[in-house]
């Protein structure tokens, strides 16, 4: 259309579509179809003017900078901050987990954080450490427990942040050292993509994916073993 053409719009159309949007948002049958496979829960992380001036506020922001000190002394004098939250459901392990501090994460981890636990949109600390790349904070997780199948709210689990960026090569190869990803490699998100199919469209290790997932399915398999006994006799049954 050129400059000189006049464009008209229906702004009664646009408000009915909006009503629209906001009917099926409250309808539980359709609520699902506004929550996104590509949330990222990173964006909405507080950014508190004077962080020190609240423990909560105080607790969070050691924890994400990495300030081993101040947190031991807020967590000694006021232990249940271990647990405390921002707006948007981070907890200071979340935070550390961001920040990439991985002596932080060990301090709350001794303290009784919860290593499970979930921002509004549902992303475990697992989920924040994959989506930036923190490699050796994502195997410190993964070593205390942290669920690699654990799915946000857009049905994300931490490998589908992980195949979708392509500066995440070390936290891929972290996460595929486990056996259980063959299942999760194939698991579809809200948008119906898979950490497979992710890699191969927008990262630029799709090989790592196309090398491991067939060896973990084999040492999966009944046919691996290094017991020669029972080598023997799956051999005998082929």
């Amino acid at each position: 259309m050129s400059d000189s053409e006049e464009e008209t719009f229906d702004f009664k159309k646009f408000k009915e579509i909006k009503d629209e949007i906001e009917r099926c948002k409250t309808n539980p049958e359709t609520s699902g179809m506004f929550v996104s496979g590509w949330d990222d829960a990173d964006q909405d992380v507080d950014v508190v003017e004077n962080p020190k001036a609240n423990p909560i506020d105080h607790v969070l922001w050691a924890a994400e900078n990495g300030e081993i000190e101040t947190l031991k002394q807020l967590l000694t004098s006021q232990p249940g901050l271990v647990h405390a939250r921002d707006s948007d459901g981070y907890t200071p392990l979340h935070r550390a987990a961001y920040g990439n501090h991985i002596s932080a994460i060990s301090l709350l981890l001794s303290l009784g954080a919860n290593i499970h636990t979930r921002t509004e949109l549902g992303w475990t600390p697992l989920h924040s450490a994959c989506n930036w790349n923190n490699y050796r904070v994502a195997a410190r997780l993964l070593a205390a427990g942290a669920d690699i199948s654990a799915v946000s709210d857009g049905e994300q689990t931490p490998l589908h942040l992980a195949a979708a960026i392509s500066h995440c090569k070390s936290t891929l190869v972290v996460l595929l050292l486990r056996e259980d990803t063959t299942d999760i490699a194939e698991k579809p998100n809200n948008s119906g993509e898979s950490p497979k199919q992710l890699a191969l469209r927008h990262g630029i290790y799709s090989p790592i994916f196309e090398m491991v997932l067939p060896a973990i399915s084999f040492i999966r398999s009944i046919s691996f073993t290094s017991n020669p006994y029972v080598k023997e006799q799956n051999e005998d049954k082929m």
